[in-house]
């Protein structure tokens, strides 16, 4: 486990839970010594009052040297090369009148840039991995037991905020260590197997992120 603990970052507004995150990574990796969301904000491109796109906050983290892997069941190749087609099959089970009016052009070309710009994350080779399948718990209690931190992304059922990032710390038994940007001044928060395992969205995938050079 890093020797840091997450510092409790204070949510800006209820979209900058990611900034949060990745800047957290940041400082229990000993990349930074001090938190700065301002800082992640500038360099990944979000504006108050916008999510963080995650291709950007993960393109930030391999530039500070930092190796990444990512578990997720979505493959934005196949969106490339067949559209919405993919869309509609992957998201079968939801899909209805209300998404057809929401996939609108202007939506799926910017959502192409943002295939083509994970793609781009190739560059990095070896310290940009990616598996396509659906991620575990098991999956998260290994990267753990790696050293790694991983961060994921929750439901937080208050109804505002559907996708939630999160950094899972670290596990205790059957309780993992979860910094929540949403809950701040409250330190790490206790989420027992079972809990963290029915509000986990495992669409949004899992990122494990690593130091591979000691400081």
């Amino acid at each position: 486990m890093p020797r840091r603990r997450p510092s409790d970052l204070r949510q800006v507004d209820e979209y900058s839970c990611l900034t949060c995150v990745v800047a957290n990574l940041l400082y229990v990796l000993e990349v930074v010594d001090i938190p700065d969301t301002g800082w992640v904000d500038h360099e990944i491109g979000r504006h108050p009052g916008r999510a963080a796109q995650r291709d950007r906050a993960r393109r930030l983290l391999l530039e500070q040297g930092l190796s990444l892997e990512l578990v997720c069941a979505y493959q934005p190749e196949r969106f490339l090369s067949e559209g919405v087609d993919y869309l509609r099959r992957y998201y079968s089970q939801d899909w209805d009148a209300s998404w057809d009016e929401y996939w609108s052009t202007h939506r799926l070309e910017r959502h192409r840039r943002e295939c083509l710009a994970v793609r781009e994350l190739r560059i990095f080779g070896d310290r940009m991995r990616a598996e396509y399948r659906q991620p575990t718990l098991a999956d998260i209690s290994d990267a753990l037991d790696r050293g790694c931190l991983v961060w994921i992304s929750i439901d937080n059922g208050w109804g505002e905020v559907d996708c939630h990032a999160v950094l899972v710390y670290g596990q205790r038994g059957n309780t993992f260590d979860v910094y929540s940007p949403e809950v701040s001044r409250c330190g790490l928060r206790q989420y027992p197997r079972r809990r963290l395992d029915r509000i986990w969205l495992r669409t949004e995938g899992m990122t494990t992120v690593r130091r591979i050079t000691a400081r």
